[in-house]
């Protein structure tokens, strides 16, 4: 079984912040760092720091060399990525004293991706691969009905939340991970037991993995 990673690739600019920035207001950063970033990027590392074999999926940046060495450090196979001829995904990330973000996104070579390109990197996937997506990527509802064609089962992190998740072959996926307030959004609410009741009656066949910060997360299956 291999994990195929359609994931974005975002280069992070980290501030350190008493408070997050309100309208109107000009606020000085304690700090700021540079990472390679994107939840794509930090799911393929993770899994294979895990041990599992994974292939990233992504139309890399012309600025992002950075991105492509963390993924290969981490022992990901990157042979499939794609050079774009603009900038790479970059996150405007603000985190407070007590370790709360708050996030901008702006999508950059992560919105290159296509039908065209998704065909050529599940290729030689097989029944019972893995697919994993976030919603950083354009592509998602071919990379969906694709990998269903295939036979893979889907894992879905569907943050960020927008209108268009509405319109993506959702019974598609098998396993969903969203945070509180992802779950509020996409069930109505976010206390756990809710949340189970709403997600079972929606998907039935389906698995959520809500997380909950410092309180670890819930399995509802």
């Amino acid at each position: 079984m291999r994990i195929y990673n359609l994931g974005s690739l975002n280069i992070d600019y980290v501030y350190q912040v008493d408070h997050f920035v309100s309208a109107g207001e000009t606020l000085a950063s304690t700090d700021m760092q540079i990472f390679a970033g994107g939840k794509g990027l930090n799911q393929s590392v993770a899994l294979a720091k895990a041990g599992t074999t994974v292939l990233h999926g992504a139309v890399l940046g012309n600025d992002g060399d950075m991105l492509q060495k963390t993924l290969a450090a981490a022992g990901v196979d990157t042979s499939r990525l794609q050079k774009g001829d603009t900038s790479s995904g970059h996150a405007i990330i603000q985190v407070d004293k007590n370790g709360q973000n708050c996030i901008l996104l702006f999508s950059g070579a992560n919105c290159k991706v296509d039908e065209l390109y998704i065909n050529q990197f599940l290729c030689d996937a097989k029944e019972d691969d893995i697919l994993l997506l976030q919603n950083e990527t354009s592509g998602l509802a071919d990379a969906m009905n694709i990998a269903r064609q295939k036979g893979m089962q889907i894992a879905f992190n569907p943050s960020p939340i927008d209108e268009a998740l509405t319109r993506l072959p959702l019974e598609s996926v098998k396993w969903w991970f969203c945070n509180e307030t992802e779950s509020e959004a996409l069930f109505g609410s976010c206390e756990a037991e809710t949340v189970a009741k709403n997600f079972r009656e929606r998907y039935p066949d389906a698995v959520l993995i809500m997380t909950l910060g410092a309180d670890g997360c819930v399995y509802i299956d």
